[in-house]
């Protein structure tokens, strides 16, 4: 085991000042890397800043030809170190700005290496960012595709890495034409990691800085948002809002900002106020995913008002909007056929309910349980035949069921 010396790591920092070209350069730190110390703090400092001093190498030298070399030696200094989320930025860095053919092969056990020890559950993501096909991209692009990759990563210890790697695009492209989005992008980045207030500032940035931007009125509600669900400043977020009707009419937010305009109302018990602005949001939005929402609202204020049949006729018609999405149809038709058996306390119109789910999708996940609660309404309903062929349907269907172990005691006695 070789050992090294403090002044092994001066001399490698310091190195680049004096080298005679890039390739001089990157066999130094090539050769550096391979120095080991038995002291595994040692060691992993050691790492870290010889990884650090490879990020200098890319800057004095972006359009080396050996660029992805020491983006793959860099990764490998960050796994010694045990700085997971720069070893994967360096990865997938190494195939969005410096493509070779092969590159997955070249790069997915690396990756799933470091997904092991950062993430999980995030390694088919992760892995499915190396199929991306970035030749036809120019540079700025592939820096922005690069980032897009960093941000889809939904896992805390990314936000550091990636905040560094946005912030660095930024003050490096300053003319990319995209520069508004990747302002919004790094806004999302902030509210996603627990960040509001940092989040507020990205967006309202965008309407302040990019005077030419098209997403003054979408920066202005994302900004609204913040205040009203994760600082609780319904003040200052209802004035955003309105400031959005009053400056963008013809905004496709006006739509949106009616929907968040409806929930504050709701959640002050405004209620009447608040479906005025749901029923403004589901006309402007007209079957957009933001409608469903104002759509559930709208069933939830008649659900608090105490007006159930209205609660389910919204429910119903939620669902009838948004029927060719499965899960969207069948959550909502089981919330009315929830509101018809406990608040409107009429069997009859939930095993209808109940009825129209299995018709739509006789397949969906939930199916089981569908049919269980459909066997129970008939036999409460005292249609026994009904019931018995209900159950027996569920057991011969999904024999292996919960709902089917439940079913099968209440066959046998339908059947005695």
């Amino acid at each position: 085991m070789k050992k090294f010396y403090l002044s092994a790591a001066v001399l490698f920092l310091c190195v680049t000042a004096g080298a005679k070209d890039s390739e001089d350069a990157l066999e130094f730190y090539q050769a550096q890397s391979r120095l080991l110390s038995e002291n595994k703090r040692q060691d992993q400092a050691y790492a870290a800043a010889l990884a650090d001093a490879l990020s200098v190498w890319q800057k004095r030298f972006p359009q080396d030809k050996q660029n992805k070399d020491a983006l793959l030696l860099q990764a490998d200094l960050f796994v010694r170190a045990q700085d997971y989320p720069s070893a994967l930025a360096a990865l997938l860095k190494s195939h969005y700005l410096f493509p070779v053919p092969n590159d997955s092969a070249l790069l997915s056990s690396r990756v799933e290496a470091v997904m092991n020890e950062l993430d999980k559950d995030q390694k088919g993501q992760a892995l499915k960012l190396l199929a991306a096909n970035v030749d036809a991209l120019n540079k700025e692009q592939r820096q922005d595709a690069y980032l897009r990759a960093l941000y889809s990563i939904d896992t805390p210890d990314m936000y550091a890495v990636t905040a560094q790697e946005i912030d660095e695009f930024l003050a490096q492209n300053p003319g990319y034409a995209q520069n508004d989005k990747i302002e919004i992008l790094y806004g999302d980045l902030h509210r996603r990691n627990h960040n509001p207030m940092a989040a507020a500032a990205q967006y309202k940035k965008v309407g302040a800085l990019y005077p030419k931007t098209g997403y003054k009125a979408a920066s202005t509600r994302m900004a609204a948002d913040v205040y009203a669900d994760d600082l609780k400043d319904p003040q200052t977020a209802t004035a955003m809002y309105n400031q959005v009707l009053k400056n963008y009419p013809d905004s496709v937010e006006i739509g949106v900002v009616y929907k968040h305009l409806g929930i504050m109302e709701e959640n002050n018990k405004n209620y009447e106020n608040a479906l005025a602005y749901y029923d403004k949001a589901i006309q402007m939005l007209e079957g957009k995913p933001a409608a469903y929402d104002a759509m559930m609202g709208k069933a939830d204020v008649y659900a608090k008002m105490k007006d159930y049949q209205s609660a389910y006729n919204t429910l119903v018609q939620t669902a009838d909007s948004f029927n060719e999405n499965e899960e969207k149809y069948v959550s909502t038709m089981l919330k009315a056929a929830e509101v018809a058996d406990r608040r409107l306390k009429d069997r009859s119109q939930k095993s209808v309910t109940l009825e129209k789910i299995l018709l739509a999708y006789p397949q969906t996940r939930h199916a089981p349980e569908i049919m269980f609660e459909l066997g129970y309404c008939y036999e409460k309903q005292g249609k026994n035949v009904q019931a018995a062929a209900m159950y027996k349907k569920l057991i011969l269907a999904y024999p292996t069921d919960t709902f089917a172990e439940k079913a099968q005691p209440r066959l046998d006695r339908l059947n005695k």
